[in-house]
């Protein structure tokens, strides 16, 4: 970590893998339109600060299909976005047996198919403690140069996001809290207490990342120089098909995937699917639309929503004062339901000047 300065401190590093899965009977996969949940894995190092000497694999939902966009100066509805822990494993086995193609009965439609996951990129990632906020970054490696399929998912050659961990016995406007306690991330005390009355904290203890139904927020922050700017190293390779880590770290088999699409960046055609030689039977409980782990309502909506905080400000212009934010809000309230209470919460940010939609979602976090 030769770059690394006084002011970043590295909580966490590892491999990071994208995911599509296509809508129901898709045959072939053009844009986000076609695709029905994409997904974020993360693979800690072992002697990581988060696992000691066991390692873990993450599966996370990301919400409205897409990784948060980096928009300087301006705030947006899609700088900000939602990811849900949705399975923690020891075993990447597990993971890659989450990623099949999957069938299910129904009485009126009959045998339906859910296709396998595919992957939309690798790289390496490292979650940071920078200045008075956590951050996620990360640098793809494979394909080594994004293209249409990672544009449709706003996967950048290299990007950071500001990432918070949403309390969840405390409501938070646009985000859905966990009425069902068996729902509820099963942190224990430790992990609970660091919470105390806040709405977000910082990723400044990665355990918490590893509870199923751990819900992220994720604001789009920096879109190149992410070593320079953070003062890391995150230690890029350079992959090729036979050393992927798909294969190495998640055991996926080659024969799983549309490889040549994948390592150029794009969707693969209908004719390069391969045929699946494995395929997972779901129980009722398990359809789409059941909130399981292949997808489907209520796995989005137990997660945050679309941020209602970014949609009331949506257009804002920076800098702008406390009062100058209020005043906005006010005016865009027909954007969002239970707009006095997004008003509300935003009034109670501190009164100071704002530069930019991160340092305000900062604030809002930091609401008691």
């Amino acid at each position: 970590m030769g770059k690394e300065d006084k002011t970043s401190e590295v909580i966490e590093h590892g491999d990071l893998f994208f995911f599509y899965r296509p809508k129901i009977d898709a045959k072939e996969v053009k844009d986000v339109e076609d695709v029905q949940r994409f997904y974020m894995v993360t693979a800690p190092e072992k002697n990581g600060k988060a696992i000691s000497n066991k390692q873990m694999y993450r599966l996370f939902l990301i919400g409205q299909k897409q990784m948060p966009e980096i928009v300087e100066g301006k705030a947006t509805s899609k700088e900000m976005n939602w990811a849900l822990n949705i399975f923690t494993t020891s075993n990447p086995e597990d993971i890659r047996k989450e990623l099949l193609p999957a069938e299910y009965t129904t009485e009126t439609r009959g045998t339906r198919r859910v296709g396998a996951a595919v992957p939309a990129g690798e790289g390496k990632y490292s979650i940071v403690k920078h200045n008075n906020h956590t951050e996620l970054a990360y640098i793809l490696e494979l394909p080594n140069t994004p293209g249409p399929m990672q544009r449709e998912f706003e996967i950048k050659k290299e990007a950071s996001y500001i990432i918070s961990i949403k309390n969840p016995d405390v409501k938070v406007p646009g985000y859905a809290a966990f009425s069902d306690e068996n729902r509820k991330p099963d942190y224990p005390k430790h992990l609970r207490e660091k919470f105390g009355n806040r709405r977000w904290i910082d990723v400044e203890d990665p355990n918490l990342l590893n509870y199923e139904n751990t819900q992220l927020l994720l604001i789009g922050a920096r879109k190149e120089h992410v070593e320079e700017e953070l003062g890391i190293d995150i230690d890029e390779q350079k992959e090729t098909e036979r050393s992927a880590d798909l294969f190495k770290e998640l055991k996926i088999r080659k024969e799983q995937i549309a490889i040549k699409p994948f390592i150029q960046g794009r969707f693969p055609e209908e004719e390069e699917v391969p045929m699946a030689a494995e395929v997972k039977h779901l129980s009722k409980e398990q359809y789409p639309g059941k909130g399981g782990k292949i997808g489907g309502k209520t796995a989005a909506t137990k997660a945050a929503s679309a941020a209602a905080i970014a949609k009331i400000l949506s257009g804002i212009d920076f800098p702008k004062n406390k009062e100058e934010v209020v005043t906005y809000a006010k005016k865009n309230k027909e954007k969002v339901e239970s707009a006095q209470e997004v008003i509300g919460t935003i009034n109670e940010m501190p009164n100071r000047t704002y530069y930019t939609m991160a340092e305000i979602e900062k604030a809002v976090g930091e609401i008691r």
